[in-house]
């Protein structure tokens, strides 16, 4: 898929450097690439990743996903999402600032479009030029029909990388982060609002632990793009992390912690221990924990040694009170995260992790650590089998409390939303991650996963740019 990527780029940016009257009469078209404004370093786009007919064209941060691949046919279409819908001017309007949307390819005078030799495009009916709305650089600005200017906002060239780079102006919490990590939260934030990221977590004791991921391979022809594991679950998680990132996708890691000094196991997790002594040195709850912690880096440490990026999903589903992290009320809460999030990137030096902090379905502000120690905020909640709801109230109860730029993700979840209810609602989750077993093969059917693997909006691992 990537190698046909570039070399679509490749024949579209020759299309795009040669004067209009030479493609007259070609006999093939280009494969899909990038479209990217020449002033705001963004991808011509199809809002929300939707290939419904009427769906809006704006602006968005370039992703490399199907809803910003464009091809110019012989006839003068620019198509997308691989030939499956046409770039139309509604009602075959030819009114300066018609916004423009995709049709079902028909052939008419208003799906007709020219690629000149400025970088400009006119629609061929009207002879007005696709415009970046009042000249924004913003994500989600109108792309539409106006008065050929010559102007930097109405000139395009062809994409030559899909992914995050060097217009991505995201910071890490972590001044220090690693090109991967930087690479890994420029695509979420590019991502959020725009596609949801598939994910997945691995169980190591009902199949082995590719279950999950085969069955989802087994039913749906893709793979998740985030494989969740979990340090608790399997202590020798890296090699299998490791080894998902070298194969083109990201993985999530969380740590379901024993309370310190009592079993590191999921009982464990459930006890009572004061959080004044196990942040509190010379304790026997704080050695524990110190141990613990270094055993968790040390993994971690083996994902950065060899180059992957991770995204770090520690003392979860905060706010409630059956894990020992949450049962002292937010302020202690936000003193361990703060503890570990210094600890493992001042005294141990991690460099790799996009801090992920998740709440449990009720999220609380007390219990925020704050903007400058989280990467990604989101929720959780396991809603009933086949219920594919998208979860808008507790979505926008994460918003409430981490603003409107912070992506949220769906870090835990039974029944996956329905893609489609999520674009109606508007219930922009950045990602999901199936809990393992039932959850995944009986809260979930057959068709509703391979409608979500192969719907649009949905990114996959064979979607992913390149992070490395």
């Amino acid at each position: 898929m990537r190698a046909l990527r570039r070399v679509g780029r490749a024949m579209l940016a020759l299309a795009l450097a040669v004067p209009a009257s030479a493609l007259v009469g070609t006999p093939a078209h280009a494969a899909p690439a990038p479209l990217v404004g020449v002033a705001s370093n963004r991808c011509l786009d199809v809002a929300g990743g939707t290939n419904a007919n009427g769906a809006l064209v704006d602006i968005w941060d370039c992703n490399g996903q199907s809803n910003q691949g464009w091809e110019f046919t012989a006839a003068g279409e620019l198509r997308v999402f691989n030939g499956g819908r046409c770039l139309d001017v509604p009602n075959a309007s030819t009114t300066p600032g018609v916004r423009l949307a995709i049709w079902d390819c028909n052939g008419g005078a208003n799906q007709k479009f020219r690629l000149n030799s400025n970088g400009s495009i006119t629609a061929t009916q009207s002879g007005l030029c696709l415009d970046v709305h009042n000249q924004a650089t913003a994500n989600g600005t109108a792309v539409t029909l106006w008065n050929c200017n010559g102007q930097a906002n109405q000139q395009w060239r062809a994409g030559t990388n899909p992914g995050p780079g060097p217009a991505c102006s995201v910071n890490p919490v972590n001044p220090n982060a690693t090109a991967q990590a930087r690479k890994l939260l420029c695509y979420v934030y590019s991502q959020y609002g725009n596609h949801i990221l598939s994910g997945q977590q691995e169980s190591t004791w009902i199949g082995g632990p590719d279950y999950e991921i085969d069955y989802i391979r087994n039913n749906t022809g893709k793979y998740p793009a985030i494989r969740a594991l979990d340090y608790g679950d399997s202590k020798d998680y890296a090699s299998r992390a490791i080894a998902w990132w070298n194969a083109g996708g990201i993985p999530m890691v969380g740590y379901h912690m024993g309370a310190p000094t009592k079993p590191d196991t999921y009982e464990g997790t459930q006890m009572a221990v004061s959080i004044n002594a196990v942040l509190t040195p010379g304790t026997a709850e704080y050695n524990s924990f110190i141990q613990r912690l270094d055993g968790a880096a040390a993994s971690l440490q083996q994902l950065e040694n060899a180059g992957a990026a991770v995204i770090w999903r520690p003392f979860h589903e905060a706010g409630g009170t059956w894990f020992w992290w949450s049962k002292e009320g937010g302020s202690q809460y936000n003193r361990l995260w703060r503890f570990m999030y210094s600890y493992f990137t001042t005294t141990k030096g991690l460099d790799n992790l996009v801090w992920l902090h998740g709440y449990n379905g009720q999220p609380q502000a007390s219990f925020y650590p704050g903007k400058q120690y989280v990467d990604i905020g989101g929720a959780d909640t396991y809603a009933g089998d086949g219920n594919y709801d998208p979860q808008n109230a507790m979505y926008n109860a994460v918003r409430n409390i981490v603003g409107t730029t912070v992506p949220i993700a769906l870090h835990e979840n039974g029944p996956i939303p329905d893609p489609d209810r999520l674009i109606s609602t508007a219930t922009r989750w950045v990602l999901f991650g199936t809990w393992h077993g039932n959850h995944l093969t009986v809260s979930n059917s057959v068709g509703h996963l391979q409608k979500v693997y192969n719907h649009s909006y949905v990114v996959t691992r064979d979607e992913l740019p390149n992070l490395k």
